[in-house]
C-alpha cells in the first residue's frame, strides 16, 4: 500500500482499510484479512500523529491584563502563613515568570472592597497548571493585613485576578560567578524561583550561598525544600540560617541577627564586578543588610521590596 505524503491522504488510507467488509474477505483469502489489519495498525499511529491531535503546550499564562484564577488548595504552612494554591486554565501551562519578578494580585474583602498587592510566587516551570503563594497574616493595622485576612479567608472555588510580571531585575545567565542572597523573613519567596532558574541551567557556573534570617524556626519558611537544593546541588548552592530565637537541640542554626561577620564568612568570596548580592525582607532588614554590604564593599546590589 503507497503512503500518501499528507494528512488527507493517510486519513482516507485508514478509512478504506476500516470499511473493509473483513468477514467476506477472510472467506475468500484469510491472508488478505492479516495484510489489512496489519496496515490499519501500522497507518493509526502516524495519521494520528500527523492529523494534530498531539495538542501544542498552551502559552505562559501571565500578561499584563487582570485575569482570574481559582483557588483549588489551602494549607497552613506554618503558625502564621498559609500556601494557596490557585489553577491555571490548563494543568500544562505555566505561568511565565521571569526569575526575581512579582506578580500583582488583585482580592475582595468580605465588605466588597478591592485590594492590589504584589507577590512572588513560590512555584516554578517544574510544577505547571498552578500559581502558588505563600501569605502571611499580620496584625490590625500593618498595611498588609487586610489582603492577607481577605486571602486568608478564602475557600476553594473562589477567585483572585492576577497579572505581570512587574519589577526591573532580570537575571543574566553567566554574568556573575557568586550571587548571594540575603532574605529576611517572608523575603526569602523571590530566591525560590531564582535559585531555580539558575540551578536548573547546567550552564550556568554561578554558586549561590543563601542567608535566610527569620524570629524562629518555625518562621524558615521552606528550609525543607532549600536543604533538598542543597543536597542536590552540593557546592552550587549552600544555605545558612539565623534566627532570633534559641532553637532546640539537634537544629544546626546560628543565634541572633545576620552581620557583618556573618555575610562574610557564610558568601566567602571578595566584592567584584562579577559577585552580585540580592535583597529582600522587610524594609528595616533591608536597611540593615545594605549597611553591612557597603561596609564590606559590595556595591553590586539588587534590592527586591515587592513582596
Amino acid at each position: 500500500m503507497a503512503f500518501s505524503g499528507n494528512a488527507t491522504g493517510l486519513d482516507s488510507s485508514v478509512s478504506q482499510v476500516a470499511n473493509m467488509d473483513l468477514t467476506s474477505l477472510y472467506e475468500a483469502n484469510p491472508y488478505a484479512v492479516v495484510a489489512a489489519v496489519g496496515a490499519t495498525a501500522a497507518i493509526l499511529p502516524l495519521s494520528t500523529m500527523l492529523l494534530g491531535r498531539t495538542s501544542k503546550p498552551p502559552p505562559p499564562f501571565l500578561t499584563q491584563q487582570w485575569q482570574s484564577l481559582s483557588l483549588v488548595s489551602s494549607q497552613q504552612e506554618s503558625h502564621n502563613v498559609q500556601r494557596l494554591t490557585f489553577a491555571l486554565p490548563h494543568k500544562q501551562q505555566l505561568l511565565g515568570l521571569p526569575a526575581g519578578q512579582c506578580i500583582k494580585v488583585k482580592a475582595t474583602t468580605a465588605k466588597g472592597a478591592e485590594l492590589v498587592q504584589a507577590f512572588n510566587p513560590i512555584s516554578t516551570d517544574d510544577t505547571p497548571g498552578e500559581v502558588v503563594l505563600l501569605v502571611k497574616a499580620y496584625p490590625e493595622g500593618h498595611p498588609e493585613h487586610d489582603m492577607a485576612k481577605a486571602l486568608h479567608s478564602m475557600r476553594n472555588g473562589q477567585t483572585i485576578e492576577i497579572k505581570g510580571p512587574f519589577g526591573s531585575f532580570k537575571y543574566q545567565p553567566g554574568k556573575y560567578k557568586a550571587i548571594g542572597l540575603l532574605a529576611g523573613g517572608m523575603g526569602v519567596t523571590p530566591m525560590i524561583n531564582l535559585s531555580h532558574v539558575i540551578l536548573k541551567n547546567p550552564n550556568d557556573k554561578v554558586k549561590l550561598r543563601l542567608m535566610f534570617a527569620a524570629n524562629s524556626v518555625e518562621d524558615l519558611l521552606l528550609k525543607q525544600h532549600l536543604d533538598s537544593l542543597a543536597a542536590g546541588y552540593y557546592g552550587k548552592f549552600k544555605s545558612f540560617y539565623v534566627v532570633n530565637e534559641a532553637p532546640e537541640e539537634g537544629h544546626h542554626l546560628s543565634l541572633g541577627l545576620l552581620d557583618k561577620e556573618m555575610v562574610a564568612k557564610y558568601l566567602n568570596t571578595p566584592p567584584s564586578d562579577d559577585v552580585l548580592m540580592v535583597l529582600c525582607g522587610p524594609p528595616a532588614f533591608r536597611a540593615d543588610m545594605d549597611a553591612v554590604l557597603s561596609s564590606l564593599g559590595y556595591t553590586n546590589v539588587i534590592v527586591i521590596d515587592d513582596m
